[in-house]
């Protein structure tokens, strides 16, 4: 108490509050920075997706919006004390690996969510359970800088042709559909772009945890359905003006601005029950902040070690690679089938580069197939088994070529090896053929690309061989659509042990 009977005033130095969240703040700042500057390679990898593809164009603004978000909590995060959290710290080291599992398998997608998870989880290790707890949304929202959903292109590209096609067709208007040649865009950009804009907004305008998971399936759903109209419009406003209109840059336009009306209805509506922002309660008392400044400080530092560590054991595990002893040599003879020296048809599967493959046509009588193989002896980004770019036909969808998919299945093979599940494909153009592929990763067989991936982390983290390779093979179809099944059969059957052995001694296993 002071002359006057006042409470003493605590001036603003380093017992303060704002003195110690300072410090709390600042080291949960330069924690991040370490980590972007660690592990930039993975983060220039999502910049270089924004800046290319206009479906992630957002991603250069959730940085800014989770910063601003930070502050807006201010109030908020002043009546918490930092401490040392040890579920922060778990969640960080269960992000690292999640980020280890990624580089080292090549899946960027894996490792940049691995990336993010470090950042929100070393924050919540340096500021605490408590200050985490207010900035659950700021630091979730971080997840949407990953670029993904390319994956939801196909369904939705599906749902958006069967959609159209049958609004045309109760509306009066004839349509022929043949697979997706029904060509339309996805609009799988406006349905990232409302969901985000719907989670921000769903935070900012509403208290009700109900209200918000509501107002964001809203947005997820409510698009995908508009995205429908959209095609509809596009293509009835393509076909009342005779193909003058909608056909160019003017149906891009269309879709943003139809995209923008959909966003302005779900918004004013949303509007509606619109909840005041809860009153931040009473700062924390400084001394309760100062006597954990040094928990900060040493989980800060933990934080720290365990990134130098764990970019050190990445590069040790990058270090190893598989070397190529030998090529990549079918013999002539597989069976009853001859090596030829002539390819019946145009079409081969498209390829990223790789260190070693084959490209051959075997021949039993009138009758040839084909052995496309490449073998991806040191796996790394653009040079992989797993990548988008592996086509059976090149183009997305087929569009640059005279070839394309009719349709996909599954089937099952009893080889020299054991039984082979493989991807089987329709490949149309000047010929019809039946396509069939599988995947080599080290020395198992698979079709499932996130089961290869598993495969490719778990050989590399044990120092094992890091090659592996795409296997296509090929047949005609006679004129009732079907291929030489039981000869096709025959041949994979002794193919598989055969190519097993000519890829192992590739590496000189």
């Amino acid at each position: 108490m002071n002359e006057r009977g006042a409470d003493p005033i605590v001036s603003a130095g380093p017992m303060s509050a704002g003195g110690g969240w300072a410090r709390a703040a600042t080291l949960a700042v330069l924690a991040s920075l370490v980590t972007l500057g660690l592990f930039w390679p993975t983060a220039w990898s999502m910049v270089e997706v924004w800046s290319r593809s206009d479906t992630f164009a957002h991603g250069f603004l959730i940085l800014p919006i989770t910063l601003w978000l930070v502050w807006h909590r201010r109030p908020h995060l002043a009546a918490v004390v930092p401490a040392f959290s040890w579920l922060g710290l778990t969640a960080f080291l269960v992000a690292a690996l999640v980020w280890l599992a990624g580089d080292v398998a090549d899946a960027l997608v894996v490792a940049q969510f691995g990336l993010v998870g470090m950042l929100v989880g070393g924050v919540w290790a340096i500021l605490g359970n408590q200050a985490a707890r207010e900035l659950v949304f700021a630091l979730g929202f971080l997840f949407f800088a990953v670029p993904v959903g390319e994956a939801l292109v196909p369904p939705l590209m599906e749902f958006t042709a069967s959609f159209t096609v049958g609004l045309l067709r109760l509306t009066g208007i004839p349509v022929y559909r043949d697979g997706l040649f029904f060509s339309l865009p996805s609009g799988i950009r406006y349905v990232i772009a409302s969901v985000t804009l719907g989670v921000l907004y769903a935070y900012l305008a509403y208290q009700s945890r109900w209200r918000r998971i509501v107002f964001i399936l809203v947005s997820a759903l409510v698009p995908v359905l508009a995205n429908g109209l959209r095609a509809y419009s596009i293509v009835m406003i393509a076909h009342l003006s005779d193909m003058k209109l909608a056909t160019g840059i003017d149906h891009l336009i269309w879709g943003w601005v139809f995209f923008g009306m959909v966003m302005l209805i779900i918004f004013s509506i949303g509007a509606i029950w619109r909840e005041p922002e809860a009153v931040a309660p009473a700062p924390a008392a400084p001394a309760a902040i100062a006597a954990h400044g040094r928990g900060v400080a040493l989980g800060a530092t933990a934080i720290v070690i365990a990134m130098l560590l764990l970019r050190a054991g990445s590069n040790h595990i990058a270090a190893h690679q598989s070397v190529v002893r030998a090529p990549t040599q079918l013999p002539a003879v597989i069976g009853e089938w001859v090596l030829g020296d002539r390819r019946p048809w145009t079409w081969s599967p498209h390829f990223l580069p790789a260190e070693l493959g084959a490209a051959l046509t075997y021949r039993r009588g009138d009758l040839a197939l084909t052995v496309d193989v490449a073998h991806f002896v040191q796996q790394r980004q653009d040079a992989e088994v797993i990548n988008s770019q592996n086509q059976i036909v090149y183009g997305r969808y087929g569009r640059e070529t005279e070839w394309r998919v009719a349709n996909e299945g599954r089937e099952r093979f009893d080889t020299g090896d054991g039984p082979l599940g493989v991807d089987s494909f329709r490949v149309r153009g000047p010929q019809s053929l039946a396509v069939w592929r599988w995947y080599r990763i080290g020395a198992r067989n698979t079709t499932n690309t996130y089961v290869a991936k598993l495969y490719q982390a778990w050989d590399r983290l044990t120092l094992d061989r890091t090659d592996g390779a795409i296997v296509v093979v090929a047949a005609p179809l006679d004129a009732r659509d079907q291929p030489p099944e039981a000869e096709v059969r025959a041949f994979v059957r002794d193919l598989v042990p055969v190519l097993s052995r000519a890829l192992d001694a590739s590496v000189g296993e």
